[in-house]
Order: C-alpha cells, then structure tokens, then sequence
C-alpha cells in the first residue's frame, strides 16, 4: 500500500485498543528513601527531573489535543481523546504528589516547576495550535518509547522503592495506551510531514539539554555531583547495560520516517505482562 494520509488514517483506525482511565493513589511518605532509584543519587535526580515537567508538560499536552476535539467527528478518536485526557490528567495529579514528596527531601521542586510553567505559558502564547499539537505528539512519542524500555527491564523498575515502582510502572503502561492519540490527532487536522519532523529535533534538543540541567541541579543539592561510582552506575543502567536509553535510540530514528505510526512498535504482550503485575486488570 502507498504511504498516503488516507493509509496513515486506515492504519490507526485499525490500531486503536481501548484506553482505560485509572485513579490510582500512591502513598509518598517520607519513609521513602532519599535514593530511591537503585539507591542511586544520579538517577534519582534524572528521575525527578522528568517529574517535575510531567504536571504542567500534561497539562500542556491535554489543552493542546483538547483544542481540535470539537472538529473531531470519528467517535473512535474521540473517545480515545477522552480517555487520553482522563490518564494525562491522572498522572499530572500523582506526580504533583511525587514532586511535594522530593520538594520535602530538599529538592527546589516548586522553583523548577514556575520555570517551566512560565516557559509553556510563552509558548502557547506564541504559538499556532498546530505547533503546539506538533509538540505534544514528539513528546508523546519520547514518553511512549522510554515506558517502552522501562517496562522491558523490569529489574530497573524492582530496584526502586516499591512506591515508586508502581508509580513509574503504572506511568509507563498509559503512556504506551495513549501514544497514538495525539499523532492521530495531528495526522488528522494537521498532516505537516516538515513540521512533524522539525519539532521532534528542536524538541530532541531541548529534552535533553533541560533534563540534563535540572539532573545536574538536583546533584548539587544533594552533593552527589563528583560521585564518581554513583555516576559510572547511573551511566552504565542508562548507556551501558541494560543501556536502557541506549536501546530506544533505533525507536527514537523511526519517528523521522516516511509513513511512520506509533502503532508499528508492537508493545502489546510488554505491556500486557505489566497490567496483570502492576494493575490486576485488562485494559
């Protein structure tokens, strides 16, 4: 079959599974261990830098789709934006809870969190709703991919605090639910192949060059940023091995691809194995 919109549209009509929205509570008691990834400074701090972005960043990805979901006529679609913006909303909720617990720890949670929220407020500002949807589906992607290879080293996951386990873990298994709904969205009301992919390098760029400058502030605050055993540990988990970041660098390069859906990374029997685990249930 030739590689058209009306293909791209067929294919992820076909790929949609229903997306179930679930209200998980965690308990962040201060109990907790202060490194509570691997007993490892350094990637708890990467860690934490994600959270503190995954409250106003859903926000922003729930207000980007929520845009077109009044020009949305297929009801498959609109019920997976629906449930899309119930889980965004979910996880905006749980990790807020995550971050007080960090901010507690010590960790200027709060002075991270206005940066980016006025950093979002600009870019809405000055943006069209079709860059902020481009946006949204990059960044879905990223999260989809790096669930992807968290669920499939389920030994990186056990070494965390059981709390945080399951929050990382139930995360994981939504973001790959849901990942398709904001492509599908954008492939339907938008179609820019050359704005599809600009945004995923300009997004590449500022993923991790923020990331990597809120992981480097939260070591200081920890004084862990000279420790040399913790940083060959974190370094080797996350681009040795399992090399978990290393290994979704192939997953990354297909988003640049001609033709390309969420959909053709089969995930479905990982994350299937994660929800009888971690959730008790069938989505």
């Amino acid at each position: 079959m030739a590689v058209t919109a009306e293909s791209i549209r067929q294919l992820a009509s076909a790929a949609r599974e229903k997306i179930k929205v679930r209200r998980l509570e965690f308990d962040f008691s201060d109990s907790i261990r202060d490194y509570w990834a691997d007993d490892n400074p350094v990637l708890t701090a990467f860690l934490t830098a994600l959270s503190v972005s995954f409250p106003p960043g859903e926000r922003y990805f729930i207000d980007s789709v929520r845009h077109y979901q009044n020009e949305i006529e297929d009801p498959e679609l609109l019920e997976q934006i629906r449930a899309f913006i119930g889980q965004e909303a979910n996880h905006s909720r749980e990790h807020a809870a995550l971050n007080d617990l960090m901010e507690r720890k010590g960790y200027p949670i709060s002075e991270f969190q206005k940066k980016i929220e006025e950093r979002i407020a600009w870019l809405k500002e000055n943006s069209t709703p079709e860059q902020n949807l481009a946006r949204t589906a990059a960044l879905e992607h990223f999260t989809a991919i790096m669930a992807g290879t968290m669920l499939r080293h389920p030994d990186v996951l056990a070494s965390m605090d059981p709390e945080m386990e399951k929050i990382w873990a139930w995360h994981a298994i939504e973001e790959i639910e849901h990942r398709s709904v904001a492509y599908d969205v954008y492939q339907l009301k938008v179609g820019d192949e050359a704005l599809r992919r600009r945004t995923m390098r300009v997004i590449t760029f500022y993923f991790i060059l923020l990331n990597s400058l809120r992981t480097w502030e939260f070591l200081k605050i920890t004084g862990n940023r000279f420790n040399l055993r913790a940083w060959g540990h974190a370094v080797n988990v996350l681009w040795g091995r399992p090399g978990i970041l290393r290994k979704i660098v192939p997953e990354y390069l297909s988003y640049y691809r001609k033709g390309f859906h969420p959909s053709q990374q089969d995930m479905s029997s990982l994350v299937e194995r994660a929800r009888q685990k971690y959730l008790k249930d069938d989505a």
